[in-house]
């Protein structure tokens, strides 16, 4: 990298008398539309009459169009900020504020690849592009993003150079509702003409300069302090040594002969500007003014220059974790910091910002620890906003084409085999800023280490029967038209929109399935398309078998092959021929019809088989649900409480569908081993589950109502009175497992349930929630897997390879259970007579 070699003090000067004004600022917006669209425009000088100057904007290359807005003769003072906009609504909605100044015009409909021409009395002062050059891959190109001139540059003799600009990069803004939010803040209403900002005067009287290296410098732990802003606003020079580089600047942290000694000021800051004349480990020289953006102290450079390599070396600062109560980031902002073995909670950002959040844990759904409102489930709530750190890549923009900071020791680059997984361990090393929010680690890819916590097969201690509940999130085969061809372009539809998306569901199902290797397995989201030749569980099954090499699975069917329910999926049941045998014939239990004001509440049926298993002679029932989900749609939902808000919507619907669950077992001809199991869309804790396991009102704190209108008790809304004593799988284990994994939230926790008699639980030996699906990468999944499936910068990015993981969005829940003769129960009995 070419230094700049220094011989004198360089002294930031005014601009020429004729530009009065400069072009400070321009942006393409992303709202619908693509608004807002415009420049910022900053007067250096008293104008007297406005009317003088103009704007003009030249299209894809095209050359000047001339003078297309003219202002109106009005005064305006130096230091303010004008702004031509494509639309004002749109401008205030994206960047929150109404500005002072501000006009509307065609003249501002422009693109990140047009030039804009600034005039004065017809002639040109100033210009942002080449007039004569289509944008589309230039430097100054800021397709859906910004460009923002550098503090400090002037009008450049109406000569544009990408250099006194800082540039967003293309396509930064996709996806963003307003600036503040976005990845790429565009810092409007900022540019200063001289060394201190804010009064717009050519002298303030203490003008600055940048001297030489090893000149007096003010310390960096003077200017961030010990609170939590920086101590003043002032130009400054500061000396540090270069620990970072962003697409918008760099961080320099002060050598460790200059540090105060003082943990409390951090010896760090984040320089926000051109970045072009420093590299990593050489000590910069920086000019500018200090600031808080949206809470990250920085410095808006005006200038800067290298110094050489330094003959120090930085130590990280530790971050322990968990680190609230031991450690205020605060005091670190800026400086090179490290975690180790911090668990990532959530990858929601990872191809869209490129960012992982990781934690001392993962974070628990509150309901899924405690009851609502109780003293574990506030603690659950309160530990999701605590010990976060995100681990995040040093570019701006939206789905980069490589996450620089990504590798494992068996890959480089990202692809389906090395994706990072909710419950990784991550160790990373970099600067420490803060954003969103949220203090941020920059690390380089040789800081940056991950460690996998994928499982192979399910770790299980083996029993002679293996029970499984899975929901496959819409497994739909598409449907059979006249002429034999099959289309997935129909109005039932949930799952896969192509044959290719189909055949990788599919497969992937496949595989999970033979993985887990259970006897018995309820299926959730199954289509509901009947049991015939073209059937959807046939077409499974099928498929099961063939990759198995022999007739491994059979599926429970209707005698008349109607379809079970009225809703797109249904609940489905497989098992194996050689371990247990179908006794009697499938029943099924409607569950409630709630009525919502004309709007009917409805849920998937119940089904249940009696089984055989072969090598006991024992008998075992499974009754396989998939409860209503969270989706606020339920007359309780119009109104609810605390407790039914902790829950989520439709809870009392829910607690009514179990009821009439437990009331129908109750009445059946069952053996003593019940087993219900699936997708219960409530988490452990919740009022449904409580009510089939132990809901007690007097040790729950509050008593559970079913829902109103509804065709149980007179359409009232009633206090429940039992429960019905079955038990939850995974209270008979050490381990806490999961099943989902909700993005809304962050936050993981059991949706799928397997619930055991008391007889059944004491044949258990083992169970756990097969972590497969729910911490995964959202991307891996089948619709979404062939839209990342590309190669970029030479790294393979293949989202699309066969495995069980990402096969659905629900982990399986797997129960291993030791079934005894019952004739060896009887004489157990009898003996003890």
């Amino acid at each position: 990298m070419k230094k700049w070699l220094w011989t004198a003090p360089v002294l930031l000067t005014s601009m020429t008398a004729s530009a009065d004004m400069v072009i400070s600022g321009v942006f393409d917006g992303t709202l619908p539309g693509g608004v807002p669209k415009g420049v910022e425009l900053y007067v250096t000088e008293d104008i007297n009459d406005l009317s003088q100057y103009g704007v003009g904007s030249a299209n894809n290359g095209g050359g000047s169009d001339g003078e297309e807005f003219t202002f109106p003769a009005i005064s305006v003072s130096a230091g303010s900020y004008i702004y031509v906009t494509s639309e004002d609504a749109a401008f205030e909605e994206f960047f929150g504020f109404t500005p002072d100044i501000a006009y509307t015009s065609s003249a501002a409909a422009i693109n990140g690849d047009d030039a804009i021409e600034l005039f004065k009395n017809g002639s040109v002062i100033d210009v942002f592009g080449d007039i004569n050059v289509d944008g589309s891959g230039q430097s100054w190109d800021h397709l859906d993003g910004w460009a923002y001139r550098l503090s400090g540059q002037n009008a450049n003799g109406g000569t544009f150079d990408s250099s006194h600009w800082l540039f967003s990069g293309t396509n930064v803004w996709d996806g963003a509702s307003n600036n503040e939010g976005s990845t790429a803040v565009m810092p409007v209403a900022t540019f200063t003409l001289d060394a201190t900002p804010g009064d717009g005067d050519d002298d303030n009287g203490n003008t600055v300069v940048i001297g030489t290296c090893n000149d007096e410098a003010t310390l960096i732990s003077t200017i961030q302090g010990a609170g939590r802003e920086v101590t003043s606003t002032d130009t400054v020079v500061v000396e540090g040594i270069v620990t970072g580089i962003r697409n918008n600047g760099f961080f320099i942290q002060e050598e460790p002969s200059d540090s105060d000694m003082d943990s409390a000021t951090s010896e760090g800051i984040f320089v926000f500007g051109d970045s072009s004349a420093v590299a990593v480990g050489e000590v910069a020289r920086v000019l500018g003014a200090p600031t808080e953006f949206y809470g990250n102290s920085q410095i808006r450079s005006t200038a800067s220059l290298s110094c050489g390599e330094s003959d120090e070396n930085i130590a990280a600062v530790q971050i322990p974790m968990p680190y609230e109560g031991l450690l205020d980031l605060e005091s670190i902002e800026g400086m090179v910091a490290t975690v180790t073995d911090a668990t990532v909670y959530s990858l929601d950002d990872f191809t869209k910002y490129g960012e992982i959040r990781v934690s001392d844990s993962v974070k628990y759904t509150p309901s899924d620890v405690g009851a609502p409102l109780s003293t574990s489930f506030l603690e659950a709530e309160q530990n999701a906003d605590t010990n976060i750190l995100v681990i995040e890549d040093n570019a701006s923009g939206n789905y980069p084409e490589t996450i620089n900071f990504f590798s494992t020791p068996e890959f480089d680059g990202l692809n389906y085999d090395n994706a990072p997984r909710v419950g990784d361990s991550v160790s990373a090393t970099g600067p420490l800023n803060f954003s969103f929010g949220s203090y941020r680690i920059n690390p380089t890819k040789e800081s940056f280490s991950i460690l996998s916590s994928r499982d192979l097969v399910p770790d299980l201690i083996p029993g002679n029967l293996s029970i499984a509940s899975f929901n496959v999130l819409n497994y739909f085969n598409g449907e059979v038209l006249d002429d034999g061809s099959i289309t997935f372009d129909y109005e039932e539809n949930r799952g896969a929109r192509s044959a290719e998306q189909f055949e990788l569901q599919k497969a992937r199902i496949v595989r999970a399935l033979l993985d887990m290797d259970a006897d018995i397995v309820g299926l959730m989201e199954m289509e509901n398309d009947g049991f015939g030749k073209d059937s959807a569980i046939r077409d499974l099954v099928k498929a099961l078998n063939a990759a198995a090499g022999y007739k491994a699975y059979r599926y429970i069917w209707t005698f008349n092959t109607e379809l079970t329910g009225t809703d797109a999926v249904f609940n489905a049941i497989i098992y194996k021929p050689r371990v247990v045998i179908p006794w009697g014939r499938m029943q099924s239990v409607e569950m409630p019809i709630q009525d919502n004001d004309g709007y009917l509440v409805l849920s998937r049926p119940s089904v249940i088989q009696n089984f055989l298993h072969k090598s006991s002679g024992n008998k075992v029932a499974v009754a396989v649900s998939h409860l209503r989900s969270k989706r606020p749609r339920c007359i309780e939902d119009n109104m609810p409480t605390d407790i039914e808000s902790a829950q989520g919507g439709c809870n009392s619907y829910r607690v009514s569908s179990v009821v009439k669950l437990g009331e129908a077992l109750e009445s059946m001809r069952l053996p003593k081993n019940v087993v219900l199991l699936g997708d219960f869309n409530a988490y452990s804790k919740e009022d449904p589950i409580s009510i089939l396991t132990d809901y007690d009102p007097t040790t729950r704190g509050y008593e559970i109502m079913t829902a109103a209108n509804t065709e149980l008790d007179n359409g009232e809304a009633v206090a429940v009175s039992k429960n019905y004593g079955y038990v939850n799988s995974q209270d008979l284990v050490e381990a806490s497992t999961y099943s989902y994994y909700y993005y809304d939230t962050d936050q993981v926790g059991s949706l799928d349930h397997v619930l055991l008699s008391p007889s059944a639980a004491e044949r258990v030996v083992d169970a756990t929630n097969w972590d497969i699906n729910a911490s995964e990468l959202y991307q891996l999944q089948y619709h979404q897997a062939l839209r990342f499936n590309n190669g970029a910068n030479g790294d393979a990015i293949d989202f699309t390879a066969i495995g069980p993981y990402r096969s659905s969005d629900h982990n399986p829940v797997i129960v291993n259970l030791e079934l005894q003769s019952p004739w060896r129960d009887f004489f157990k009995r009898w003996f003890k007579k």
